[in-house]
């Protein structure tokens, strides 16, 4: 039997995400005994002593379920960015949220508009949910076009994702620009904001969009303690939009989707402003350094506001990657986020990673 035949046209179209190489994987394959990775957006910098603290803690009731309300958590967010309880959901990654968004939302014949090249997420997901994705291709900045994109919303349109600072360019749209979108998009489609990125951002023209809520109803904002908070491996996002709406969306959630080591980890990093504000600085810096040494040895690089670098490759990108792997260092191709060949995304390390791959690019380039 071919079992093809039991899948809907959009699943058997979809090609799965291929995350970045795990550095265990490349010293087997390669027999390498060091690698850095540079290629997936994580914080070089480790969890915190009171995130391992917490995560210890909670492994003493392994037995139990988690708090599927994630109660504790919901309450600390919603006192941090001074909105109601009522106003969060959270889920296993800020992935998960988007999903049940489109899943939520969507039918048969409707649409969802996004940038393109931006996160790889929303066309696999839209492909798998009823072939729902609408591309609208960046402006010659690599930064969204707005305009576009608020033109290409219809009657069909239930969703509109924009992902600010975007992945993988880096680039953000300004407070300006995002107040005229809104102002464009009718209020019965739902705008979706991506902001996994957000405390990397330095530009003082960024949006502010939780104070926008009120003039706005219909914006979602979508956020991660994956990035700056060393989460990754966790896996804990949440949305932020109108009580009314997040009600509707706790129906789609899966019953205990954020698990009691997640939320205990979520909540100690969520008391340590002052560490995340100085990784942040950090980051800055090392990207600033990162960015100028690629810059000097005569790649062309996209501004970015986020913790990674895109890199422009003259059709060399899948090429380059396999060069700098050899040499321990993992970057992401861009080849899946529809950049072809033409360019890489690194993300930013630790000064002496940075250093590592800024000497191996020399080996390969000079």
């Amino acid at each position: 039997m071919d079992f093809k035949e039991l899948f809907r046209p959009g699943i058997l179209a979809t090609r799965p995400y291929s995350p970045g190489k795990p550095i265990s994987e490349v010293k087997r394959e390669l027999g390498l005994d060091s690698v850095v990775k540079l290629a997936s957006n994580e914080n070089p910098e480790g969890p915190l002593p009171s995130v391992i603290d917490a995560v210890q803690n909670a492994a003493l009731e392994l037995n139990r379920y988690p708090d599927a309300a994630c109660y504790e958590l919901t309450q600390a967010v919603a006192h941090d960015l001074g909105v109601a309880p009522e106003c969060l959901l959270f889920g296993n990654g800020s992935n998960e949220v988007i999903d049940m968004f489109i899943r939520a939302l969507v039918s048969p014949g409707e649409n969802v508009v996004f940038a393109h090249p931006s996160f790889i997420v929303y066309p696999l997901t839209c492909g798998v949910h009823f072939e729902t994705g609408r591309m609208i291709p960046l402006d010659g900045d690599d930064r969204h076009d707005l305009p576009a994109m608020a033109a290409a919303v219809d009657e069909h349109t239930k969703l509109v994702i924009v992902c600010n600072p975007n992945n993988p360019t880096g680039t953000y749209n300004t407070a300006a620009e995002f107040e005229t979108f809104m102002a464009a998009i009718p209020d019965t489609v739902i705008v979706l904001v991506d902001e996994a990125y957000y405390e990397y951002v330095t530009a003082t023209d960024y949006p502010q969009t939780i104070p926008m809520m009120d003039a706005h109803p219909n914006l979602v904002i979508a956020r991660t303690f994956s990035k700056i908070h060393s989460l990754a491996g966790l896996r804990v996002g949440y949305a932020v939009a109108h009580p009314d709406l997040i009600a509707e969306l706790h129906k789609t959630r899966e019953p205990f989707n954020v698990n009691s080591l997640s939320q205990a980890a979520a909540l100690a990093v969520v008391r340590e402003k002052a560490e995340t504000k100085a990784r942040a600085q950090r980051n800055r810096e090392w990207l600033d350094s990162l960015s100028a040494e690629l810059k000097a040895l005569g790649l062309e690089i996209t501004p970015s506001q986020t913790n990674f670098i895109l890199v422009r490759c003259d059709g060399n990108a899948n090429e380059l990657t396999k060069q700098l792997l050899a040499k321990g260092v993992i970057v992401r191709p861009m080849s899946a986020f529809g950049l072809g060949d033409g360019a890489i995304r690194i993300s930013v390390g630790l000064p002496e990673e940075n250093a590592r791959c800024i000497e191996a690019l020399k080996e390969i380039l000079v």
